[in-house]
């Protein structure tokens, strides 16, 4: 279940928002880096765990790319990791449970539902027109993640195989700015995590399967990516302590 956003959204959003390399990490506070298609994902994570510590975070949060994660991990900029794919050789690493790859569109697109070959031809552009798929005669404007960010590698492995998107498919070099593609383009086909998605879209069923705890914890919602943490090596309190805690929300 999604959890609700206490009082610590504004400022731990406002903070997720600036990236990792522009804010120093105050003396003692371990930071943990994640990607930016991963920020709400972390922030209802961090909201949730604030809550429940009922004070304030004991660790600094940021986002960055993959690779720059990585780099400040290394160079001990930030302490953990929160990623998917593979972890780097030899790195410690710990799974945090399945997210699901939300497939939206405009709200006032009629589609409820698309299979994985239509979602293929609608990416490709076989299917340039909304109506191809059922819908009306609409241009699709297909929109993806910049490539490198790990839940846009996921949705091309899983959806594209070895096909090329269409070429004038929107690059969103965030969730935030994939949505508003989206509410603003009445043709806008995108993929977000599920915690980004806003009552401002439609959230479309894949295979006749909405994405929900139920659905993705038994594996039959198709499109799940898998998230973990990964250090040189296992961090301990307070970072600990936080992966346990995630990890104890798993359904």
């Amino acid at each position: 279940m999604k959890p609700a956003v206490g009082r610590w959204s504004l400022a731990l959003t406002a903070l997720l928002a600036a990236c990792a390399s522009t804010i120093p990490t105050p003396a003692g506070l371990p930071r943990l880096v994640s990607q930016p298609y991963y920020e709400t994902v972390l922030v209802d994570w961090a909201v949730a765990y604030a809550e429940e510590l009922d004070g304030a975070l004991p660790f600094d949060l940021a986002t960055s790319t993959r690779t720059e994660g990585i780099d400040q991990v290394e160079d001990g900029e930030a302490a953990l990791l929160v990623t998917s794919g593979e972890p780097p050789d030899g790195w410690f690493a710990t799974p945090l449970g399945p997210q699901a790859m939300a497939v939206i569109i405009h709200p006032d697109n009629p589609i409820r539902d698309l299979g994985l070959d239509e979602l293929l031809d609608l990416y490709t552009g076989h299917s340039s027109s909304w109506e191809g798929v059922g819908g009306r005669d609409v241009p699709v404007q297909p929109i993806l993640p910049l490539p490198g960010e790990p839940v846009g590698d996921a949705f091309r492995a899983r959806v594209l195989a070895d096909a090329r998107p269409w070429p004038g498919t929107f690059l969103a070099p965030t969730a935030a700015a994939a949505l508003e593609v989206v509410m603003e383009n009445k043709g806008a086909l995108g993929v977000v995590p599920l915690a980004a998605v806003t009552p401002e879209v439609r959230l479309l069923r894949i295979g006749g399967i909405l994405p929900g705890d139920s659905t993705i914890g038994s594996g039959t919602y198709p499109l799940t990516v898998e998230l973990f943490a990964t250090a040189p090596e296992e961090p301990g309190p307070p970072l600990r302590d936080f992966l346990v805690w995630i990890q104890s929300q798993v359904p």
